[in-house]
């Protein structure tokens, strides 16, 4: 992971899982626009269209920045509806409490269309997830670790609360900044404190600094629970 560095926002990890959602509103009207489907797949009452796998690919690039093939996102395809209508038929309680949230991040109409419910339905439970991790497992020795895999982590510096930066500063290695913005995070709060050759500063960290540094640590949680998210999906799949 060899990423730059990196200027953050006011927001906890979980929030930015939200921005992904905004992107899913555009395929509504890329359903409204296609009426005659190819059907690519078909079995155990799955339906699989070329509207279908259309918009998925889109999806997937958007959301990971590379392109999936075809017999990959049918795959993904097949898996989501056997995931969602597996939690439909055991666990209602459960689907209705993400319609529920989805509902109120983005209006009730957003899950007019089955298809895109799917797919939205589908990625909350991914980070259901995410955010588990973020609450009870994530570390400080993990944000450590985090860190120390960027090129740097150079952040402005001040005496009198941000009025007046006094100097830039690589914070990459520093373990008092790592455990300042440690418990910032788990807390939602936004001051941050260091101490550089006796003298107390204060971390200036914008929105966008920090909104960088939180999608970073979203990617690490996303990758610290493939495994379990897989075995969570395969099982809803088993026959």
């Amino acid at each position: 992971m060899n990423k730059k560095v990196i200027y953050f926002s006011k927001r906890q990890v979980i929030l930015i899982m939200e921005i992904k959602f905004f992107l899913y509103s555009i395929l509504i009207l890329i359903f409204s626009f296609n009426s005659y489907t190819k059907i690519l797949y078909q079995k155990n009452n799955i339906i699989i269209t070329d509207i279908d796998l259309k918009i998925y690919k889109k999806f997937y690039k958007e959301n990971y920045g590379n392109d999936i093939n075809q017999a990959n996102a049918i795959k993904d395809l097949v898996l989501i509806q056997n995931v969602v209508t597996n939690l439909e038929n055991n666990n209602s309680l459960f689907i209705e409490k993400i319609d529920y949230e989805l509902s109120m991040q983005f209006g009730k109409k957003i899950l007019d269309d089955q298809n895109l419910k799917k797919f939205l339905r589908f990625s909350k439970i991914r980070d259901e997830f995410i955010i588990n991790y973020f609450k009870n497992r994530l570390n400080v020795a993990e944000i450590e670790n985090v860190f120390n895999q960027l090129d740097s982590l150079n952040l402005p510096v001040s005496l009198n609360d941000c009025l007046l930066i006094e100097e830039v500063v690589d914070l990459k290695k520093n373990k008092e900044f790592v455990n300042s913005f440690f418990y910032n995070l788990k807390n939602n709060t936004r001051d941050f404190e260091v101490d550089i050759n006796g003298i107390n500063y204060k971390v200036c960290i914008n929105d966008i600094a920090f909104s960088s540094l939180e999608q970073i640590i979203v990617e690490y949680i996303q990758i610290q629970t493939n495994q379990e998210f897989e075995a969570f999906v395969y099982d809803k799949t088993k026959k």
